[in-house]
């Protein structure tokens, strides 16, 4: 799609199922682990963790919003806080199209 064609402001594409259970499955049991252990390693694993999937959710709102998908902006950053880069893959399939 070329950058001056008009796109649909709500475009959004979910992930499959499996990745919420794998990425944000992970991240809980991560978070577990670190709090049960209380292993400073653990624990800096669960929190760069977190905080790569809060900087992946502003980027894909960024992203999303440049992208023309202003409605569902929103949805993108919350999937995307969710699974991680699943979410941004979709998105940079949302874009070519």
């Amino acid at each position: 799609m070329s950058d001056t064609a008009i796109r649909d402001p709500a475009t959004f594409v979910g992930v499959a199922p499996h990745w919420y259970l794998t990425n944000t499955g992970g991240l809980v049991l991560n978070g577990v682990v670190a709090a049960v252990t209380k292993r400073r390693t653990v624990r800096l694993l669960f929190w760069g963790a977190v905080a790569m999937h809060l900087g992946e959710a502003f980027y894909s709102y960024r992203a999303a919003r440049r992208a023309g998908f202003t409605e569902s902006a929103p949805r993108w950053a919350l999937q995307t806080l969710a699974v991680g880069f699943p979410s941004l893959v979709a998105l940079r399939a949302a874009q070519r199209d």
